[in-house]
């Protein structure tokens, strides 16, 4: 079973990674969807992309509210993160957007 984290719907004066994440029962962490022009979508990153790390913490070892304490911030701040595409090894810094309603179920047209 997969816990999904979206992580885009914070207090207007939180910043966030910008992304839709699932968390799997062995802790590991997925982007699933990464709306445009928020910080992962600006850095690159991709659904299916791994997160290892966040600031250096293994993902494995944190609950699901860490890892949303840990991805949010002031907009503007800096989070890094190393992931795993394919076989590479990405580390990256983005800095937190402000934060945007977001719905899962959305359709590209913004209808549910």
């Amino acid at each position: 079973m997969a816990v999904t984290l979206a992580l885009t719907g914070c207090a207007a004066q939180r910043g966030t990674v910008g992304a839709v994440i699932a968390q799997r029962e062995d802790g590991r962490l997925f982007l699933r969807n990464l709306p445009k022009g928020l910080a992962a979508d600006r850095a690159g990153l991709r659904p299916n992309d791994e997160i290892l790390l966040i600031d250096g913490r293994d993902v494995r070892a944190m609950s699901t509210e860490e890892v949303h304490q840990t991805l949010v911030g002031e907009v503007g701040s800096p989070v890094k993160l190393t992931l795993l595409r394919g076989e590479a090894v990405l580390r990256v810094t983005l800095k937190r957007t402000a934060a945007q309603k977001y719905r899962a179920f959305d359709e590209p047209t913004g209808q549910r």
